[in-house]
């Protein structure tokens, strides 16, 4: 599989990758360490800081594959990352001289706006760099590599931030999507000043066909909703993962860096051990997934999450607080490998692409939401109780998740 290194494609655009993934995770760090020195004890922050990362996702997302589509893609890759290093770099600038917090929200906006359009890029690039057959380890690679940098990024990133300061983390911050730019410049010339084909339809007609299209794939996700039992109980599953990464992102965020006082590395080594459970976890489902089906391993780890969610209040400390992170992590493995199965095998083919794109779509819509909604309730209550009242409503969720699958027919869930 790493023999595909040798060629200079893959090579350069896995490396472009790692070092942009490795920027990502160091701009969400020196963030999070902005946002505990400029709003202590605010959870809202924390809240208004998830709507900068989603907010792009889900107004981009129908257009900007249309966009990509159009252009050259190794020269949007290169483009997107030199103005990401722009704007991070001066960042530091907004702060010094802004009175208020709008100004580096719409910075960082637009940063997550580059992203959206670069990691698309990316993607839609693999398959010009190597063979057909060549794809599924090309992508493992980059993958592989990836994860590496990100996991480094999360850890070292918040050790680092708290040695260097936050200003100097910004400009190394910036160094690094420079980086990441100028290695694209690896795949070749030739590639890179390569012409995109012409086609008939405008870009603006196809803008408004996609438009049309997505609102069309969550209509007949809506109308799948009503007709399939087991779409509805993927779904449910769906929308889990991300409201407990929002509950991840607000509450254990601030708790972490603030209440128990650990700062950014503890924000990193909390980011890290939840990287590890999801590791753990795919590892788990890939030795042992077959021997359970699939349903009753994404109800076991819901009722999971409800227990830890409405016990943790009473066992609280720093060491529970890092184990409940990395079950968490393992069982966010468990639900997302089963609901992608599921998805994969019960979803007729002709729409499972738009179920895939439409499940984004809600993804980012969820954790925008809970994150907004914990950031509200953060000012009539404390975190431990928030924490319980987020897992007696898990509960909720998980009572009406078991209704719905005993309602499925035994003949279908056998299947599973």
């Amino acid at each position: 599989m790493f023999n595909l290194l040798k060629k200079r494609g893959v090579l350069f655009i896995s490396l472009s990758n790692a070092v942009s993934q490795l920027g990502d995770r160091l701009t969400y760090m020196v963030i999070v360490t902005l946002i505990g020195i400029m709003s202590p004890g605010q959870m809202t922050a924390y809240s208004e800081f998830s709507i900068t990362f989603t907010l792009p996702v889900i107004l981009l997302s129908p257009f900007v594959g249309v966009i990509i589509d159009h252009s050259n893609k190794r020269q949007v890759i290169l483009r997107c990352h030199l103005m990401q290093s722009i704007l991070i770099f001066l960042t530091p600038a907004v702060v010094a001289f802004s009175n208020s917090s709008i100004p580096i929200w719409t910075v960082v906006v637009l940063f997550f706006s580059l992203d959206v359009f670069n990691n698309t890029a990316r993607n839609s690039l693999v398959p010009d760099l190597v063979d057909y057959q060549q794809l599924v380890p090309a992508n493992a690679i980059i993958t592989t590599i990836a994860r590496i940098a990100t996991f480094a990024g999360m850890v070292g990133g918040g050790l680092f931030i708290k040695w260097v300061g936050w200003q100097l983390g910004f400009y190394i911050d910036a160094t690094t999507h420079l980086i990441a730019g100028l290695l694209v410049l690896g795949i070749g010339a030739r590639y890179l000043f390569e012409p995109v084909k012409k086609v008939d339809i405008s870009l603006r007609k196809e803008l408004k066909n996609a438009l049309k299209l997505f609102i069309n794939d969550l209509k007949e996700l809506l109308i799948l909703l009503r007709r399939d039992r087991m779409v509805i109980f993927v779904m449910i599953s769906v929308m889990m993962l991300p409201f407990v990464a929002a509950i991840a992102h607000t509450v254990l965020v601030f708790m972490i860096q603030q209440t128990f006082g650990l700062g950014t590395a503890g924000v990193g080594l909390l980011g890290g051990i939840i990287g590890l459970g999801m590791l753990l976890g795919g590892i788990v489902m890939g030795l042992f997934g077959k021997k359970f089906s699939r349903g009753s391993i994404i109800l076991f780890s819901i009722a999971v999450l409800t227990i830890l969610f409405i016990t943790g209040p009473i066992f609280l400390s720093t060491a529970f607080l890092y184990a409940m992170s990395l079950i968490s992590g393992m069982l966010f493995s468990f639900i997302g490998i089963s609901q992608d199965t599921i998805l994969q095998e019960d979803v007729a083919k002709a729409i499972r692409g738009r179920i895939f794109a439409t499940k984004e779509f809600f993804v980012n819509i969820t954790f925008l939401s809970a994150s907004v909604s914990v950031g509200l309730i953060s000012k009539l209550f404390n975190p431990l109780l928030i924490i319980q009242l987020i897992g007696f409503f898990l509960l909720l969720i998980f009572i009406f998740t078991l209704l719905i699958y005993r309602s499925i027919p035994k003949e279908i869930r056998a299947k599973l």
